[in-house]
């Protein structure tokens, strides 16, 4: 394992049922493992931990390069397990050097934008994420999770590269939940789930051409 490969994830779970982190929580999970399987340190912060003091300390002494954040967000901030800012417009500059990917509502509008000049790149959601049935948060998952993984195998992918891969990977399923003569009204809800969170990727900000190790 290189001293390089140290990527710091950080995953809220909130205690609602019904929340949608419950959905992300395991969605993180998912990628932690490929990033292992691919010989990286994966710092968890998670639930309890996932709060500001926390991460600002991981920020600043973990030798991180890749900074994943799933939970809950706005336009200038994630969200900590505390529902207080986790990383803002006044702790940005933390995110330096950082490879930032964001799996939350709303945080590229503002928080990604004026993170540009400090990160190595920023890829999140600049709207809501439309989460939908339980039942089709697999099919969600593939999405969200698609850039990062492919970055993972292919170690010359870009992050521009990779939110391409995103934006395919929505309208493979926008395609496949709306097409066909066994479509229901349930998975026609869903496509337009797809595509408004298609819509909803942020462009790359920072470096486009930056890869996960470069």
């Amino acid at each position: 394992m290189s001293d390089s490969k140290i990527a710091l994830l950080v995953r809220t779970r909130l205690s609602s049922i019904d929340d949608s982190t419950q959905i992300s929580y395991l969605w993180a999970q998912a990628v932690k493992r490929r990033f292992e399987e691919n010989n990286w340190r994966v710092i968890d912060v998670a639930i309890a931990d996932a709060v500001r003091a926390n991460v600002e300390e991981h920020l600043q002494s973990s030798g991180s390069i890749v900074f994943l954040f799933y939970g809950h967000g706005e336009e200038d901030r994630m969200i900590g397990q505390d529902g207080n800012a986790l990383i803002d417009l006044d702790s940005r500059h933390l995110l330096k050097g950082q490879r930032v990917h964001a799996v939350a509502c709303w945080t590229a509008e503002v928080l990604g934008r004026e993170s540009k000049d400090v990160v190595r790149y920023y890829l999140g959601y600049e709207r809501q994420i439309f989460i939908g049935a339980e039942t089709y948060a697999p099919y969600l998952e593939k999405c969200v999770n698609k850039g990062i993984l492919v970055m993972l195998d292919s170690s010359d992918c870009s992050i521009e590269q990779a939110r391409q891969h995103t934006v395919d990977e929505y309208e493979h399923w926008i395609e496949h939940f709306s097409i066909g003569a066994k479509t229901s009204m349930n998975e026609l809800f869903f496509a337009t789930a797809l595509l408004h969170n298609r819509d909803a990727l942020a462009q790359v900000f920072g470096n486009r051409n930056v890869t996960l190790t470069d």
